[in-house]
């Protein structure tokens, strides 16, 4: 509860960063920012994501098997900084093609570095089973993001609207930086295998996460400027309700590492989480959904109207991604990031191409529709996976690879 309060509180944060930028600047900067922020996100699946993941499976092994964990952050901690450098010089030329001036570019790139340090220190602490003190600093960098957002706006900075967010995350990386358990070198846990479980671990997050944030850049690509922001609308409330699931996911990483059950779904304690989270998130998206035509106007005003019927059908798509993250992270648990990966390309190829024939075609529909297909593919994967796994031998991590 305490993980999905903290990526809650963020999630709300980022949600008013765009508000306010709709608001105060209009539909088309609201587009532009939104672009370059699902754009950060999806950069970050390329190896901050999955390095966070890495570290909470690993960390807790070692933190359980009272062992230092100093080899494994040290090399996770060089990864992460080679990587922000890497992915904020591939973003500026992306950023730069979409018609964005300096400070947007130098906002997205900063975005870019501080959330993916966040995905990974955040990752780490609840390596750590240290969810108050994620919670906490979730809280206290979103407060701080909003506040710099508020005098961003006050000063009329439109070029640096993204700053803010760049600021927080950053912030919360230098106070959850993984630090080392204390425990002494001389029981050092390996670093064996590492590398290779996040490896798999990138292709399995961008082949599944990836799809979500590829709906916004497909609308940003294949619509006018105008609609891009009507749909940014219907997604920036959309994406919040995703982050449940991901919540959850993250939490359970750490907490099933140590089953030797493969991620199996024929377990009865497994399987009522997955059904049970299920049935809870369609009511919480079904309710969303339902009232949409009521608060979609009041929080924006010029595009709600317009992207009722977005936001409805993205809910949908939102809904049947966020159920098959349980059953993946029970699988990634398990130290199965290469089934995981393997069974998430199907959905992506599938879902990436017909966002790519329907998108110049039905618009911004063509790219909920792409969603919600590979969604359902990778969905139909997990769930197959956790019911036909078999139990893994745990004796060392170097097996998990």
């Amino acid at each position: 509860m305490l993980a999905t309060v903290g990526i809650g509180v963020q999630g709300v944060a980022k949600l008013l960063v765009t508000v306010v930028v709709g608001r105060v600047f209009g539909t088309e900067t609201l587009g532009q920012t939104t672009a370059l922020l699902s754009l950060s996100v999806f950069v970050a699946l390329l190896w901050p994501s999955a390095a966070g993941n890495t570290a909470s499976r690993f960390l807790a092994i070692a933190l359980r098997g009272r062992r230092s964990d100093a080899a494994v952050n040290r090399l996770l901690g060089v990864s992460m900084l080679v990587s922000s450098v890497v992915l904020a010089a591939v973003t500026v030329p992306i950023a730069l093609a979409w018609g964005n001036g300096p400070g947007m570019v130098l906002g997205g790139a900063a975005v870019v570095v501080g959330y993916g340090l966040y995905c990974y220190a955040r990752g780490a602490q609840l390596g750590y089973d240290r969810a108050p003190r994620v919670a906490l600093w979730d809280s206290v960098t979103s407060v701080l993001a909003l506040g710099l957002l508020v005098v961003a706006c006050v000063a009329r900075l439109e070029p640096f609207v993204l700053l803010p967010l760049a600021i927080g995350y950053t912030v919360f990386a230098i106070a959850c930086w993984p630090r080392g358990n204390g425990f002494s070198p001389a029981s050092n846990e390996p670093a064996a295998g590492v590398l290779g479980f996040a490896a798999w671990n990138v292709l399995a997050v961008v082949t599944s996460n990836g799809l979500l944030q590829l709906t916004m850049i497909s609308a940003q690509v294949t619509s006018s400027a105008h609609d891009a922001g009507v749909y940014a609308a219907a997604f920036t409330l959309a994406t919040p309700a995703s982050m449940l699931g991901q919540a959850l996911g993250q939490v359970l990483v750490p907490a099933f590492a140590h089953r030797t059950d493969g991620g199996s779904l024929r377990s009865r304690g497994a399987l009522l989480l997955v059904v049970g989270f299920a049935a809870a998130s369609a009511v919480v998206f079904g309710l969303v959904a339902l009232l949409a035509g009521w608060f979609l106007p009041i929080v924006y005003p010029a595009e709600g109207a317009a992207a009722i019927a977005d936001l409805r059908y993205l809910m949908v798509a939102v809904w049947v991604f966020t159920v098959g993250l349980v059953p993946a992270a029970l699988l990634l648990a398990a130290g199965r990031s290469r089934q995981v990966a393997l069974a998430s390309v199907a959905g992506f190829v599938v879902g990436a191409g017909l966002m790519a024939v329907l998108g110049p075609v039905a618009g911004v529909a063509g790219g909920t529709t792409g969603f919600l297909v590979g969604s359902a593919v990778n969905l139909v994967a997990v769930v197959g996976l956790g019911v036909r796994t078999s139990a893994v031998p745990r004796q060392s991590v170097g097996n998990v690879a």
